[in-house]
């Protein structure tokens, strides 16, 4: 494995357990958008707000997002009207922000592929999008049920990319290069890993990772990568952060906590 943060280096905290129990009430189990998700997936005291890192069948049929909106509107709409929003604690970036930040965002594909590729958010949105309700599992022991991600599965980014033979894994690259994560390539490619960028028809909370993000529903949220700007194709496991903090390099969540359907 590729070692790629120091120890030393590294100054966040998580939570602990009691800290978590506190914010439940001893609760396992919490319906979707509980402020639990946001305290354990928000950024530990003394990290950047750049920072990222812990984070859902399918319609299976992909559905495309009107990528030649005529009257020059974004694709995918930033805010929303969905119930989640009652509930979430965390607000989505309204139109101008979400202007703004994507002047400069691009999400870029390569390493050992072919044919290089960078997308700005539009062109993303506009590729087939796969919407799936999944749970999300933290490894603090709660769980959140069936959140409705919006996204695109991987092998359509990589389609367009055409991978290497030598290519073996995958390495999510986040805002500030900090939080980055990986994942094997078969694992990348199993049908619920996506690279999401909406959450119930609207764009990302700015907490959980907009404008895109990793969702990876059988493993434990510090796996799904947030704020991510790059994918490379790599021919060898890299240790991100919060491995090198001491997590599980592939974190999967204990079968007894899955629910089928929703992994």
């Amino acid at each position: 494995m590729k070692k790629q943060w120091p120890r030393e280096e590294i100054r966040a905290r998580t939570m602990t357990r009691r800290t978590v129990l506190e914010w439940l009430g001893k609760a396992a189990v919490i319906p979707l958008g509980a402020e639990a998700w946001a305290a354990c997936t928000r950024t530990p005291a003394g990290v950047p707000a750049d920072a990222a890192g812990a984070d859902a069948v399918p319609s299976d049929t992909g559905s495309e997002v009107n990528p030649d909106a005529p009257d020059g509107s974004l694709p995918f709409e930033p805010s929303g009207e969905h119930e989640l929003y009652s509930s979430w604690p965390e607000r989505t970036v309204d139109r101008q922000e979400l202007e703004e930040i994507l002047s400069t965002w691009t999400m870029r594909i390569d390493g050992l592929v072919e044919e290089p590729l960078t997308l700005d958010f539009a062109e993303l949105t506009g590729l087939t999008r796969q919407d799936q309700l999944m749970d999300v599992h933290c490894v603090e022991g709660w769980s959140v049920y069936d959140v409705p991600w919006n996204g695109i599965h991987l092998s359509t980014l990589f389609e367009l990319v055409r991978p290497l033979e030598s290519a073996t894994h995958v390495t999510f690259h986040t805002m500030g290069e900090r939080y980055n994560e990986s994942l094997p390539l078969s694992i990348a490619l199993e049908p619920h890993t996506i690279l999401g960028y909406g959450v119930g028809g609207s764009t990302l909370p700015v907490a959980h990772g907009f404008p895109a993000r990793v969702v990876v529903p059988r493993m434990f949220g510090y796996k799904s990568a947030k704020y991510v700007t790059r994918i490379e194709l790599d021919d060898e496991a890299v240790e991100g952060f919060w491995v090198a903090y001491g997590y599980p390099y592939l974190g999967e969540v204990p079968e007894s906590r899955l629910r089928p359907g929703r992994y």
